[in-house]
């Protein structure tokens, strides 16, 4: 079976990543989709967050729900580790508890631009491998003959163009809230 494994703060989730995960939901190679919830991402700042863990991790899984996507399955694998939570760490607990399985990776244009900052990137493009979704402003052919360079091992396989996800901004969002300002253009969810 193969397994991608997208994560993130869901800070809050939107329709962007919506998006990424009805187009993972729709594709044949892919047999299950673990949506991880990170209770507080290494690179962020503590005062960013307008929910508890455990409210995003109940949003993503009623909007999983009530879209209907049946391959998708929420992860709280990261709630019970100490931060900092490293993404590959997290790869690695999950091909732990599923060893007969293939687990990939999935991530936009923009995070692989910036790859080689995180933990173990070599790993994670080597040995594990990961799905790049498409992102305005970044382009993702340039972005990723770089990484081969840089990793000559690296398995990457890139989503074309036609399911580039609309480009939402979480900050945006956040500001619209405590601005008292209409958001349900960006996001599924009631904050």
């Amino acid at each position: 079976m193969t397994i991608a494994v997208y994560s993130g703060s869901f800070n809050p989730f939107h329709y962007g990543h919506l998006d990424i995960l009805q187009t993972l939901n729709s594709l044949p190679p892919i047999e299950k989709v673990l949506v991880v919830v990170s209770p507080k991402n290494p690179a962020k700042k503590e005062n960013v967050y307008i929910q508890t863990p455990t409210e995003r991790l109940e949003a993503v899984r009623k909007v999983i729900s009530d879209y209907g996507l049946s391959k998708c399955e929420v992860s709280d694998i990261e709630f019970s580790r100490t931060p900092p939570i490293y993404t590959v760490e997290t790869l690695h607990q999950i091909q732990a508890l599923y060893p007969s399985d293939e687990v990939v990776y999935v991530s936009g244009a923009d995070c692989l631009d910036k790859i080689q900052r995180w933990r173990n990137a070599r790993e994670l493009l080597e040995n594990i491998g990961i799905i790049v979704f498409p992102r305005a402003g970044y382009n993702l052919q340039e972005i990723t003959i770089e990484a081969k360079k840089k990793y000559p091992g690296a398995q990457i396989c890139q989503v074309p163009d036609k399911y580039m996800p609309r480009e939402i901004s979480s900050t945006e969002i956040r500001r619209r809230r405590d601005c008292g300002e209409d958001y349900s253009d960006l996001t599924p969810i009631i904050l």
